[in-house]
């Protein structure tokens, strides 16, 4: 009975072990945010605390990704044993639409735990519909109209003021089929005997600065060489 007491108390001390030198420990590892539609960026806080009877030491934090930025409350890099912290983040969001997730990488000088991934879920509004978002031509084939149908989802009723392209050799034009709701635009190529490539910037009078342009995506391309048959 005396030996399995002692084999009790070992594993025990091993375990109590294996959390002290657990090095950071974090409240949550992802979280995930839903952004105004007025916001340039939306910020998301790490807590954590070092968990272990040793000091922890951050040696780099990286996003991968120039929409997130990251860094420790205070620049604060050195956490001693019970010590608290937060790594704060904030996702810019840019041209962003729909669920977007991106990762932080912490690295530290424990060899146990050399790095932490944490995960930034964001959930940003979607104002406008397009169908379809890109229209493409071959080379050499009739430069005909295609159409987009714009539709506005918001709350607000949204007006198209203008378009611009970003080639002389493509006509855009817009059509209200629906006052401040949904919108027709059409591109005709004036030629497509050369290959091209184009961006189409719809303006529109949006009540939020992000959205008061919406890019679009226009192509001329090569069509794709016919496999030859096999003999």
């Amino acid at each position: 009975m005396k030996w399995i007491i002692r084999l009790l108390i070992s594993g025990a001390a091993l375990c109590l072990g294996a959390v002290a030198h657990a090095g950071l420990t974090f409240e949550k590892v992802e979280l995930s945010r839903t952004a105004d539609r007025a916001a340039t960026e939306t910020a998301a806080d790490f807590k954590f605390k070092v968990a272990g009877d040793k000091p922890v030491k951050i040696t780099d934090i990286a996003t991968y990704c120039s929409c997130l930025k990251a860094k420790t409350k205070g620049d604060k890099l050195e956490f001693q044993p019970g010590e608290e912290g937060i790594v704060e983040t904030a996702f810019l969001l840019g041209t962003f639409e729909g669920e977007v997730a991106k990762q932080v990488v912490v690295t530290t000088d424990d060899p146990a735990q050399p790095e932490i991934t944490l995960t930034v879920k964001v959930t940003i509004p979607v104002v406008y519909k397009v169908e379809p978002e890109s229209v493409a031509w071959d080379v050499g084939e009739e430069p005909k109209a295609k159409k987009m149908k714009f539709t506005i989802v918001d709350d607000r009723a949204i007006a198209v003021t203008g378009l611009v392209s970003s080639r002389d050799n493509m006509v855009a034009e817009v059509k209200e089929v629906t006052k401040g709701r949904e919108y027709e635009i059409t591109l005709t190529p004036k030629s497509t005997a050369e290959p091209m490539m184009g961006v189409l910037r719809v303006e529109t009078d949006a009540p939020y600065p992000r959205f008061q342009k919406r890019l679009l995506f226009f192509n001329v391309k090569r069509p794709r060489a016919t496999p030859a048959p096999q003999p």
